[in-house]
């Protein structure tokens, strides 16, 4: 009990002295500055693809529903880096207009600006008219794309994309695809049309991505066009 009340009345001792001193000496201070630095000039060499689906990861080597074409090789502060082919599949003729759905699962373009200037930028497309290997074929028909998504391995402001965009296959008529406004779209960015589950090959189609035939257009045989992607330094709107 002694114990006890020697340490309450050295506690309220010392505590009693701390409320009656209220000054303290102000320590001196000393102080300096110093400068951090880094300097970028604009970027110049290829840039490889990355997966569409999760763009921290490199395309290749690809999962079982990755496009198999190789990257454009293009170099420059602004590049399309990679384009994708679409497939449709074999079907056989039928006497009404039909729109088929691609068998690719995960197309896409890739576009990196490392100017470092915001300017902008923006792609177009342009679908050429189908043969056969010997004559032209398929006339009218329409390549589509559908419900794009934007994404990046970056946080900056992203660019944005025609949500429907309809390829006539007549050589000339060309198509606002993506395109980045003033201080926008810096960095690498891909613009996708995804299948549902577009990493697991169930079978599924892409109903983002699709071919509209005429009726009475279709031949026997394989019949191929050729997309053009033109990216040029002209800002979006």
């Amino acid at each position: 009990m002694k114990i006890t009340r020697l340490t309450f009345i050295t506690v309220f001792a010392f505590s009693s002295l701390v409320g009656v001193n209220h000054s303290y000496a102000a320590g001196e201070e000393s102080a300096g500055s110093s400068k951090a630095a880094i300097t970028f000039t604009a970027g110049s060499g290829p840039v490889e693809p990355s997966n569409p689906t999760n763009p921290t990861n490199p395309l290749f080597p690809g999962g079982p529903t990755d496009p198999t074409d190789v990257p454009t090789g293009n170099t420059g502060p602004l590049t399309l880096d990679y384009v994708s082919s679409v497939e449709f599949g074999s079907h056989e003729i039928s006497n009404t207009t039909v729109a088929y759905s691609a068998t690719s699962k995960k197309p896409f373009i890739q576009v990196s600006d490392r100017r470092g200037t915001g300017a902008g930028w923006s792609v177009i497309a342009k679908a050429s008219k189908f043969t056969n290997g010997t004559i032209e074929t398929l006339p009218g028909a329409v390549l589509s794309f559908k419900n794009a998504t934007v994404n990046s391995i970056g946080t900056g402001n992203s660019p944005s994309a025609v949500q429907t965009v309809a390829l006539s296959t007549d050589g000339s008529t060309a198509s606002s695809v993506v395109s980045a406004s003033t201080g926008t779209g810096l960095g690498t960015w891909l613009t996708s049309w995804l299948g549902i589950n577009p990493d697991v090959k169930d079978g599924e189609l892409n109903n983002n991505v699709t071919l509209t035939i005429p009726a009475g257009s279709a031949t026997v045989g394989n019949h191929e066009a050729t997309i053009t992607w033109t990216l040029t330094d002209a800002p979006g709107v």
